[in-house]
C-alpha cells in the first residue's frame, strides 16, 4: 500500500466546473505544444491523452437526459497518470526508463512515477498494460510522456523557477518570491478549490470528510476513489456517484501477464536466468519433437528418412 507521507493531489469532482484551467496550466508549465483537433460534438478537447496533452478534463454526461437546462449536470473528471503504488509501467519497463523517483531526500518514502526519455527504448509496454491508459509515446521525441505531478515544482528545483531578480516588482517585495511554487501547476491555477496538494494522508482525510458531507447533503453515493486501487493512487478523488459515471474503472488491476514478465522474463528479473534456461530447453525439446514428427509423417507417406 501507499505510504502516508507520499505526495498526492486531491480532486473534488463536486467543486469542478469544467473550466479546464488546470489543463491549460499543465501544458503551459511543461511547455507542450498544441494538438490539431476537429469539433465532433463534444466539449472535450483533445479527445484523448497525447504526448503533448498529459491531462484532460472529461465531460461525462449522465444517462438520464435533463428535462430542462436547470437540470443539466456533468460528471467532470480530471484524467491523467494516477501514479499507482503498484505501478504496471514500472513493472514492465525493460530498460529501467520508468521508475519511482524520490520527491525529497529528507523523506525516503515519498516518491512519484517518472520516465527518463533518454533511457526509453520505445517498446510501449507501459502504454499497452496501463490500467488507466494514461501514458503516451512520442515518436519524434522518442520517449514516454505522462503527468509527472510537476516534479520540478514540488521538489523546488532551482532551475524550474526564475530568479527573484527576474520576477515582477510585486513579487520581489515578498519574503518568498514564489510562496506557492511547491504546488503542481494544475493545483495552483484551480479557481474553484477543486484541487489540493499535500501528503497522501492529508488528502485522504480531506477526501473522507468531504464525502461524508456530500452524503449528508443528498449525494448518497458519494465516495473516495484511489484509496486502495492498484495499491493506492496518488490522485485521490471525491466522487458524487459511482466511478463508472466519471469514466474511471471501478476495479483497475495489474494484468496477470505483467507479474509473469516481471518475475521471469524482464531483464534483471529474480528468476530471469532460470526462465531463460527453461525457454531454451523448451525450444530445444520442441525442435526435437517437431523433427521426430516430420520423420514419422514421411514414413507414413512412404518417404525415406
Amino acid at each position: 500500500m501507499a505510504n502516508p507521507t507520499d505526495k498526492a493531489i486531491l480532486f473534488d469532482a463536486s467543486k469542478c466546473t469544467g473550466c479546464r484551467a488546470c489543463q491549460v496550466a499543465c501544458k503551459n508549465w511543461n511547455q507542450r505544444t498544441y494538438t490539431r483537433t476537429d469539433n465532433n460534438g463534444t466539449y472535450e478537447n483533445p479527445l484523448e491523452l497525447t504526448s503533448q496533452c498529459w491531462m484532460r478534463i472529461l465531460f461525462n454526461e449522465p444517462e438520464k437526459r435533463p428535462a430542462t437546462d436547470d437540470e443539466l449536470y456533468w460528471y467532470f473528471t480530471k484524467y491523467q497518470c494516477m501514479h499507482c503504488t503498484d505501478a504496471t509501467c514500472v513493472k514492465v519497463c525493460p530498460s529501467g526508463a520508468t521508475q519511482k523517483y524520490k520527491v525529497s531526500d529528507g523523506d525516503s518514502e515519498a516518491w512519484l512515477v517518472k520516465t527518463d526519455p533518454k533511457k526509453c527504448i520505445g517498446c510501449n509496454y507501459c502504454v499497452a498494460t496501463c490500467p488507466f491508459q494514461a501514458c503516451r509515446y512520442d515518436a519524434a521525441e522518442k520517449g514516454i510522456f505522462r503527468c509527472i505531478m510537476c516534479f520540478d515544482r514540488i521538489t523546488n528545483e532551482p532551475d524550474a523557477f526564475p530568479t527573484p531578480e527576474q520576477a515582477g516588482l510585486d513579487m520581489k517585495n515578498q519574503p518568498d518570491p514564489y510562496p506557492t511554487r511547491n504546488r503542481p501547476a494544475c493545483v495552483q491555477t484551480c479557481t474553484t478549490g477543486a484541487l489540493d496538494f499535500g501528503t497522501r494522508e492529508e488528502m485522504l482525510a480531506k477526501a473522507e470528510d468531504r464525502a461524508d458531507y456530500l452524503k449528508q447533503n443528498g449525494s448518497k453515493n458519494a465516495q473516495v476513489y484511489g484509496l486502495d486501487q492498484v495499491g493506492g493512487l496518488h490522485y485521490i478523488y471525491v466522487l458524487e456517484d459511482e466511478p463508472d459515471k466519471y469514466g474511471l474503472p471501478a476495479k483497475p488491476t495489474v494484468p496477470a501477464g505483467v507479474h509473469v514478465w516481471e518475475t521471469l522474463v524482464k531483464p534483471g528479473a529474480p528468476w530471469g536466468g532460470l526462465a531463460l534456461v527453461g525457454l531454451v530447453a523448451a525450444a530445444g525439446a520442441g525442435y526435437v519433437i517437431n523433427k521426430r514428427n516430420e520423420g514419422m509423417e514421411r514414413k507414413v507417406q512412404g518417404g525415406g528418412d
